[in-house]
């Protein structure tokens, strides 16, 4: 059954533990894989020595170089510097979620670009939490999901958490093909459900969203989400 309402979206979950974590995206057939594995070259990790290893260390080591004058702050930690990157657009292992449906149901519906998609809501039993960032190490053998330590506006907004993808275990098979089946190849995964969001019901379900206080300017609390509240208003996204 794929979903038309609000209502039949609220009904899909009732049954859902408070645990879970949500995830929207506009497209059903879209892979549920970080961004680092959407690289368009794919042969891109086997041009370093360690693999993805080397790239993720690469794509750090420069957004780090270039941020520092940036920030009020520095990171205190790796993990807290992969998602700051990850905020800013850096290919990272990161995978965003939001503890609250609606406001991932927003992200599966509000691309009018992708109106002639239907959309899909992960829904994911995590099967390791973290409290918080502060527990994560860069180098986790299985997938955890956590909730970051420090919180800037957008991830407060949007009840952001994450999951972090472990690298490959087998280096020697350290390629793109590893890492795009890092999240279902996981044993530990023992709850995953999807809820289908049909592509003739998204134009109605961003007007429910609305009514409901789930707006652009409530996802993004910055001149961005502004900005784009004024080109969705005039027809410009």
């Amino acid at each position: 059954m794929k979903v038309t309402s609000i209502i039949k979206f609220l009904q899909a979950i009732q049954d859902n533990h408070s645990d879970q974590v949500y995830r929207g995206q506009a497209c059903e057939n879209w892979s549920l894989i970080p961004s680092i594995a959407r690289v368009k070259h794919i042969d891109l990790p086997t041009q370093y020595t360690n693999g993805w290893r080397g790239l993720e260390s690469d794509l750090m080591s420069r957004f780090k170089k270039h941020a520092v004058r940036f920030l009020n702050k520095e990171s205190s930690s790796e993990i807290d510097w992969m998602i700051q990157a990850q905020h800013h657009g850096v290919p990272t292992r990161l995978l965003d979620w939001s503890t609250n449906p609606l406001k991932a149901l927003y992200f599966a519906i509000e691309n009018l670009n992708h109106d002639d998609s239907d959309g899909v809501v992960f829904v994911f039993f995590p099967p390791t939490w973290r409290v918080s960032s502060k527990d994560v190490e860069t180098n986790e053998k299985s997938l955890i999901a956590f909730r970051p330590y420090f919180i800037n506006e957008r991830v407060a907004s949007q009840d952001g958490c994450f999951t972090l993808f472990p690298f490959p275990t087998d280096e020697e098979k350290d390629s793109i093909e590893a890492m795009k089946n890092g999240f279902t190849s996981q044993n530990e995964v023992v709850s995953m459900q999807k809820i289908i969001i049909d592509k003739d019901s998204k134009d109605k379900l961003r007007s429910e969203l609305k009514n409901l206080g789930i707006t652009d300017v409530a996802i993004f609390p910055d001149l961005d989400g502004v900005a784009k509240s004024i080109r969705r208003e005039f027809g410009c996204l």
